[in-house]
């Protein structure tokens, strides 16, 4: 079975790509979605760590944690200490289901895949390069980020970058036609008999 990396920054589009690869049969494991996971089974230790200001109602805010740590490096890594182990350990939990289930490939779709040691469980790695103005514009409309938001989490991931022997970079310009082509030229080069279920 082979394991694919699936990273890149930031509203890069690394679901539509994952969504693709979906569609060639590839099992996919959101690894953000694992964060969420993560996230919900640590809300003491979030508390502890950052205050009950991103504590309501018994469950974690996202958007006041965000906030706080994307504009203190010290509170992201403290927050990455308590969440990637956790991840990590789902993840790796997902790709051995899938081995066991006869999967012939499984797609890690991870914005911190290097950062979280995740590469070195991957055969390759795609990284999706997105130009940052795209990047900001799908930000303020996805997320509803201002501009210096969208700068203290581009900063954040400034480590995010193709960083291996075993990287292929695939340029999104968001036109889905060519999103499924460049999906559908990689998965023939890794030699993967996979047909389309779409």
């Amino acid at each position: 079975m082979r394991v694919i990396g699936l990273t890149g920054k930031a509203c890069a589009g690394k679901d539509q790509y994952a969504k693709a690869f979906s569609q060639y049969g590839v099992v996919v494991i959101n690894v953000d979605d694992l964060g969420h996971q993560a996230l919900a089974q640590s809300i003491e230790q979030i508390e502890t760590s950052f205050g009950s200001s991103v504590i309501q109602n018994g469950k974690i805010d996202r958007a006041a944690l965000g906030s706080l740590v994307f504009s203190d490096s010290l509170k992201l890594k403290r927050l990455e200490e308590i969440t990637h182990p956790k991840m990590v350990l789902a993840c790796q939990e997902l790709i051995e289901e899938a081995r066991r289930e006869g999967a012939q490939a499984v797609l890690l779709n991870a914005a911190l895949l290097s950062r979280m040691g995740l590469q070195e469980v991957c055969d390759s790695v795609v990284f999706i390069y997105a130009p940052v103005w795209l990047r900001y514009l799908r930000s303020r409309k996805r997320d509803g980020l201002s501009l210096k938001q969208f700068v203290l989490r581009n900063t954040a991931q400034k480590d995010i970058r193709p960083s291996c022997a075993k990287t292929v970079v695939l340029r999104n310009l968001f036109w889905k036609a060519l999103i499924h082509r460049q999906v559908a030229t990689y998965c023939d080069t890794m030699g993967l008999s996979i047909s389309s279920a779409g």
